[in-house]
C-alpha cells in the first residue's frame, strides 16, 4: 500500500509533469535574454545620453560651463556604473539558463516570467541581508577586500568603452594609447582583495582559498600576458582602437583568421605562384588560432571560471575566499567575477574577431554606420559597434557556461601543472614563433 502510494506521488511529481521541449526552452532564453539586453542597453544609453547632453546643455544654458564640461566627460563613467551592475545581473541568469538547458532542467523559472526577474530577486534580498563581521577578523581590511576586488573591474573597462562607441562624444577620453597595456595592469589588482578576504576573514578554509587564488592568478598570469604580448607583436600596436579598425572588411580580416592574409593560403594549391607564401599563411593561422584558445584558458583561470576555481571549490572550502562575507559584500564578489569574465571576453573579440565590425565588406559596414549616423534621433553611428562588441562578448561567455557544464574541476596540482609545464612553455614558443613570422614576411 505504501509503496503504491509512493509511486502515485513520483508519477505526479512537478517535474514530471512540467518537461517543457528542448527547443521551447531555447526560445524562452532568447525572449528573456532579448530583454535583459534590451534592459541594460536601454538603461546605459538613457544615462549616457542624460550626463552627455541634456544636463551639460541646461548647465551651459545657465553659465556654468566648467560645471557643464565636468558633467559632460563624466559620461563615461556613469555608463559603467549603470552597466556594470547591470550586466552583472544578466549574466548571473543567463549562466543559470544556460545549465539549466544544458543539463536537462528547468531552472529558475517561478520569480516573474520564465524566471526574468529571479537575479533583481536575489538582488533585492542581498541588499537587505545582515551584514556580519565574523569574530577575530580584521573589520578594516574584511570591509575593503571587496571593494578591492570590484573597483579594478570597473577601472578595466573604460578603455573598451572607446572601441564599443566607436569615440563618439565624450568616449573619446577613452581612447587610450596603451590600452591593451592598462587593463593588463588593471586587471592584476582584484587578486589583493581576494587574498585580504581570505586573511582578514579569519576563516582556515577563506585563507587557503585566498592563497591559492594568489598562487593561480601569479601562474596564469604569465601566459595569458605572453599570449597578449605576442598579438601587440602581431598587430604592433597596443591601443585597443587601432586593433579593432584593423580588422574592419569582413570575417577573413579578423585576427583570428591570419590577419586577413588567408589569400595565402591559396599558394598552397597547385595553381599557386609560392609554395613557401603558401607555408607561411599556414603558420600564421595556426599561431593565430593557437594564441586565441590560450587567451581563453588563461583568462578564465585568471578570473576562477571551473574548471579552474580552485579558490573557491565548495567541495573542498565551503566557498573559499567569500566564506565568511554576507549580504552585499558577497554580491560584489560574485559582480567582480562576472564582470571579470565579460570583460575577457570582450578584450578576447577586440583583439581576435574583429571588436565591433561586422563579419561583412567596408562597403556595407560604411552604409550602415552612415545611415544610423544620419538618423531623426541623431548621431547613432555608436551603436552598431557597441551592439556588436556586446553579442561577440556573449558568444564567448556561452562557450564559457558551456565549458561549465561539460567539464568537472581540476586537482590543485593539475591546475598547477597544466600553467608551468604547459601553456607559459607553449607562449614562449608561441613569442618566438610570431617574432620569426613578423621579422621573414615573404612579401
Amino acid at each position: 500500500m505504501a509503496v503504491s502510494f509512493l509511486n502515485l506521488l513520483d508519477k505526479y511529481r512537478p517535474h514530471k509533469i512540467y518537461r517543457p521541449s528542448p527547443l521551447l526552452g531555447i526560445f524562452q532564453f532568447f525572449v528573456l535574454a532579448f530583454f535583459w539586453f534590451s534592459i541594460i542597453y536601454g538603461a546605459t544609453v538613457t544615462a549616457t545620453i542624460l550626463f552627455a547632453k541634456f544636463i551639460p546643455e541646461i548647465l551651459y544654458d545657465l553659465k556654468l560651463f566648467a560645471i557643464g564640461d565636468i558633467i559632460y566627460y563624466l559620461a563615461p563613467l556613469i555608463a559603467v556604473m549603470v552597466l556594470i551592475p547591470a550586466n552583472a545581473t544578466f549574466l548571473v541568469l543567463n549562466e543559470r539558463k544556460i545549465l539549466a538547458l544544458l543539463t536537462v532542467r528547468s531552472g529558475p523559472n517561478r520569480v516573474g516570467p520564465n524566471g526574468f526577474l529571479q537575479t533583481a530577486a536575489d538582488a533585492i534580498k542581498l541588499l537587505f541581508k545582515e551584514d556580519v563581521t565574523p569574530k577575530g577578523a580584521d573589520k578594516l581590511l574584511f570591509t575593503l577586500a571587496p571593494v578591492i576586488f570590484f573597483a579594478p573591474s570597473v577601472i578595466a573597462f573604460i578603455p573598451i568603452l572607446a572601441v564599443a562607441t566607436g569615440n563618439t562624444g565624450p568616449f573619446i577620453s577613452c581612447d587610450l594609447s596603451i590600452g591593451v597595456l592598462f587593463i593588463l595592469a588593471i586587471s592584476s589588482i582584484p587578486v589583493l582583495g581576494l587574498v585580504l578576504g581570505g586573511w582578514a576573514s579569519n576563516n582556515k578554509y577563506s585563507l587557503i582559498g585566498g592563497l591559492r587564488s594568489a598562487a593561480q592568478s601569479i601562474s596564469y598570469e604569465i601566459p595569458m600576458v605572453l599570449t597578449v604580448i605576442s598579438m601587440i607583436i602581431l598587430t604592433g600596436s597596443i591601443n585597443l582602437n587601432e586593433i579593432a579598425h584593423d580588422q574592419a572588411g569582413g570575417i577573413l580580416n579578423w585576427n583570428i583568421f591570419a590577419f586577413g592574409n588567408m589569400n595565402l593560403l591559396l599558394n598552397l594549391f597547385p595553381l599557386g605562384k609560392n609554395s613557401i607564401i603558401g607555408v607561411y599563411g599556414l603558420v600564421l593561422l595556426f599561431i593565430c588560432f593557437v594564441l586565441f584558445f590560450m587567451y581563453l584558458l588563461s583568462a578564465c583561470a585568471e578570473v576562477n571560471r571551473i574548471p579552474f576555481d580552485l579558490p573557491e571549490a565548495e567541495s573542498e572550502l565551503v566557498s573559499g575566499y567569500n566564506t565568511e562575507f554576507t549580504g552585499m559584500k558577497f554580491a560584489l564578489f560574485f559582480l567582480a567575477e562576472y564582470t571579470a569574465l565579460f570583460i575577457i571576453c570582450c578584450l578576447a573579440s577586440i583583439l581576435f574577431l574583429g571588436g565591433g565590425h561586422l563579419p561583412v565588406s567596408i562597403g556595407t559596414e560604411s552604409k550602415l554606420v552612415e545611415t544610423l549616423a544620419n538618423t531623426k534621433l541623431g548621431d547613432l553611428s555608436w551603436f552598431l559597434p557597441s551592439t556588436v562588441l556586446m553579442l561577440k562578448a556573449y558568444v564567448l561567455i556561452f562557450a564559457s557556461v558551456w565549458v561549465r557544464a561539460t567539464l568537472p574541476r581540476l586537482r590543485y596540482d593539475q591546475l598547477m601543472t597544466f600553467s608551468w609545464k604547459f601553456l607559459i612553455p607553449l607562449s614562449l614558443i608561441n613569442i618566438f614563433v610570431v617574432a620569426v613570422l613578423v621579422s621573414i614576411k615573404p612579401w
